[in-house]
């Protein structure tokens, strides 16, 4: 509480005279009045103070926690099983090896080349004047009605495949659902047995087989065999100091891929991914190569991400994307790629 002077000798439960606080005659008498402050009084303080005391204390007093019977750790537990393969399997289980060579012959019987060209530029007959189908949820709404209308066309243009700029920031994953599923308000029709909400369709339907093998044909069109054959070189031949001593990338990742060089299989005694043939760094893994970007793996290379060291100034730009279509050529056949 706070004490304030008042001029009057007022007495009521705030205010009250201080012993000896009347003044002599003619003088005005002086009294204290309590003025609230907000704050918390001796008493409260010293009551706080014991509770703390008495919860420090009560913490410093718990008894100890014997953590010697606690039973080991199992170890020995089997690992989660493999994730199915994205790509179709044959009778034994492994993954397709999709072709360059047969995927030509999908583009070509399945008229691809009307839209897309050829040479997959995007410059077929029909692409100047392709447009979207003009299906939207207002028009599939009318349609409950029994009103049938048809949303504005948009006009629509075939991908060019030798954009490096766009394939480089696609996956080859990506490019099969867009295959399968065909790309929503574009003329993109699915040859997939269901398309997306929005997507055209063509009256052609393509087998698993098909469309992965189509796919890395267009795939293909973004590098070339010498660069192929260059990437290949460097992977198995350019040797690089890293913690010292002078290693290839084929020396970590392996000849085929699967991570089995010498240095590799080091490696597998620390990471149980490496050991089981699976996760970064194995490049015959078709799960995480078909979901990777030719950016996610240059990114990695020029930069370095844990064990893997960086390359940025010991290669050029252009030979880590040499190496970069090289690695992909694990996963599928490319035509003239040396072996």
């Amino acid at each position: 509480m706070m004490w304030d002077v008042c001029a009057d000798d007022v007495r009521d439960d705030d205010e009250r005279c201080l012993p000896g606080s009347v003044g002599r005659v003619g003088e005005e008498s002086l009294c204290v009045r309590r003025i609230p402050d907000g704050g918390m009084s001796g008493r409260t303080i010293a009551a706080l103070a014991a509770v703390m005391v008495g919860v420090l204390f009560m913490a410093a007093c718990q008894p100890a926690v014997n953590v010697s019977r606690v039973p080991a750790v199992r170890t020995g537990l089997p690992l989660a099983p493999k994730d199915p393969p994205l790509l179709p399997v044959d009778a034994s289980g492994k993954p397709m090896h999709p072709s360059v060579a047969e995927g030509a012959k999908v583009f070509s019987k399945t008229q691809c080349l009307i839209c897309h060209g050829p040479e997959g530029l995007g410059n077929g007959p029909a692409a100047g004047n392709l447009k979207s189908p003009g299906k939207n949820l207002l028009t599939d709404f009318l349609t409950l009605f029994g009103i049938r209308a048809t949303g504005e066309q948009l006009p629509s243009r075939p991908a060019n495949f030798h954009n490096l700029v766009q394939m480089r920031l696609n996956s080859p994953f990506n490019m099969y659902e867009t295959v399968t599923r065909g790309r929503p308000n574009t003329a993109m029709p699915a040859f997939g047995p269901k398309p997306a909400y929005g997507a055209a369709t063509f009256g052609v339907k393509l087998t698993d087989e098909d469309r992965w093998n189509v796919i890395f044909f267009e795939w293909a069109f973004t590098t070339s065999p010498a660069q192929v054959a260059r990437g290949k070189q460097i992977y198995e031949t350019q040797v690089v100091r890293i913690h010292g001593q002078g290693l290839t990338c084929a020396d970590c990742h392996g000849v085929a891929g699967d991570g089995r060089g010498r240095v590799g299989l080091e490696i597998a005694k620390k990471r149980w991914n490496w050991a089981r043939g699976l996760g970064p760094g194995i490049f015959t893994d078709v799960n995480l190569i078909a979901q990777r970007k030719p950016t996610d793996l240059f990114q990695v290379t020029q930069d370095g991400l844990a064990d893997m060291p960086s390359y940025r100034g010991v290669i050029s730009d252009d030979d880590i994307w040499a190496v970069v279509s090289y690695i992909w050529t694990f996963i599928y056949t490319y035509p003239q790629a040396p072996r």
